[in-house]
């Protein structure tokens, strides 16, 4: 930085004016210091507050339902067992409009069933019942990857719409004689194409009967990793996605009756028929709805960024208000570092700032003794001239600079000189130095405020303050 002292016109006590300006420097950086904690705590706290806000929406997630409407639907498996069911069970299917007084009208669908002699005793929640090894078991599994027989997927669509599962015993329920000589039970469990039959869930009928149930397909989505990125919840829902959990909400109904038209030896009649469809009239075809359960993270580290972001503006708006802007950096990463294509600085000022700014030993704090002292004299006497004092002081002969030029042309057409006799004054020397002392001195801080200005406020890294 350059240095200058300076008269107050008030007291007439000389200011430097160097202490003046880090005095107001220092001033400047503790009141920089205090706001600048003071929005870094905000934004600390505002920041964690946010953070808290994004773990708990993780772990405590926002569940969202939609309804789709698929062109087919997967159909349920179904375990069934029962102590007289010792005859093989028979499978049907069907539209909706079809084999409704007589199930055997119905396609076959015998390729799904496990029809090999099996007891209770593989199904984790039978365990605890007695007489496991006496009960015949059958499997209806119409997922061919889980361990089915079928080569294919069985599903309901526009050619599907109701199973009918035949259970048959070699006992004669007796119910053509419009009476039942011994109650019967069965048992039942369903499952999805993605769980292990072995763990179904069963429940206990009477027999003989006529038993219906009613299913609609869930399919819920938990949160993963990316969600807490995203938030989650935006796919369409046309397909099945992996990490799908698979729910059935099922309706059962079954009717005890006493007498069957068909056979004695026909026990359970079980109908598996989807709770809701649609019919497309363009397509003359028949729809599923599935629900859709999206577990939605509603607050994203998207949020969070949008959310810091805003705050952190406001307070950027706050501090530029309090202390104003930043001085102007025109060049970043790319031409300082990878193209190095920052310009070098430019000629600042005129021929008299560069007298007092590079190697002149006149500075703006030199007194009037300094001056004298430097023999400064007009251009038509013997002491050397105010621009030349540069030159004389290197000891070299350099050419005129065209500053230099258009000052020795000034004088020359503009400045007539004094007589010998008054420039051999000393009152008049002394006067003309002390007035020049002056000038030079007021050039000098005005030029030092400007640099201090530029420096602070727009050139960085152009002007740089020694």
């Amino acid at each position: 930085m350059s240095h200058s002292s300076q008269k107050n016109e008030k007291n007439g006590i000389p200011i430097d004016t160097s202490s003046y300006f880090e005095e107001i420097q220092a001033k400047e950086g503790k009141a920089k210091f205090i706001i600048l904690t003071f929005l870094t705590l905000l934004t600390v706290v505002y920041g964690g507050w946010n953070v808290y806000r994004m773990i708990e929406a993780v772990n405590s997630p926002v569940v969202s339902l939609r309804s789709v409407i698929r062109s087919s639907i997967p159909v349920p498996g179904i375990v069934l067992c029962g102590t007289t069911l010792d005859r093989p069970v028979l499978c049907y299917k069907s539209a909706f409009n079809a084999a409704d007084d007589n199930y055997q009208l119905g396609a076959s669908c015998n390729e799904y069933l496990t029809n090999d002699r099996m007891d209770a005793t593989r199904f984790v929640n039978m365990r605890g019942f007695d007489n496991l090894t006496q009960q015949h078991c059958y499997i209806f599994n119409p997922n061919p990857n889980n361990r089915s027989s079928g080569t294919n997927s069985l599903v309901f669509d526009n050619s599907t719409q109701k199973i009918a599962l035949a259970l048959w015993s070699n006992e004669a329920a007796n119910n053509t004689l419009g009476a039942i000589t011994q109650d019967r039970w069965y048992f039942f469990g369903t499952f999805n194409e993605l769980e292990d039959p072995t763990f179904v869930k069963f429940q206990i009928v009477k027999m003989p009967a006529i038993s219906y149930i009613y299913f609609n397909r869930i399919e819920k989505y938990d949160v993963v990793k990316t969600d807490a990125l995203t938030g989650g919840g935006t796919s369409s829902g046309a397909q099945t996605l992996p990490g799908a959990t698979i729910v059935y909400d099922t309706a059962f109904t079954s009717f005890a009756i006493e007498g069957f038209q068909v056979d004695s030896h026909l026990w359970v009649l079980f109908r598996i028929i989807p709770s809701n469809y649609v019919t497309n009239v363009k397509t003359n075809s028949q729809e599923y709805p599935v629900q859709i359960w999206f577990s939605r993270v509603e607050f994203s580290l998207f949020q969070l960024a949008a959310n810091m972001g805003g705050f952190i503006s406001i307070l950027s708006a706050a501090y530029f208000i309090l202390l104003g802007s930043q001085r102007v950096n025109p060049w970043g990463v790319v031409q300082r570092y990878i193209l190095k294509s920052v310009p070098p600085p430019p000629e600042f000022g005129t021929f008299a700032s560069k007298l007092y700014t590079e190697n002149s030993n006149i500075r703006p704090h030199d007194t009037e003794a300094n001056f004298s002292n430097n023999s400064i004299r007009h251009t038509s006497g013997s002491g050397l001239s105010l621009f030349n004092v540069q030159t004389h002081q290197s000891g070299v002969s350099q050419p005129d600079t065209p500053e230099q030029q258009l000052h020795r042309e000034y004088m020359e057409r503009y400045i007539e000189p004094s007589p010998s006799s008054e420039m051999d004054d000393p009152r008049i020397n002394k006067i003309r130095n002390e007035l020049r002392a002056e000038v030079q001195r007021t050039i000098a801080n005005e030029l030092a405020k400007l640099k201090l200005f530029l420096s602070k406020y727009y050139l960085k890294d152009v002007i740089k303050i020694n």
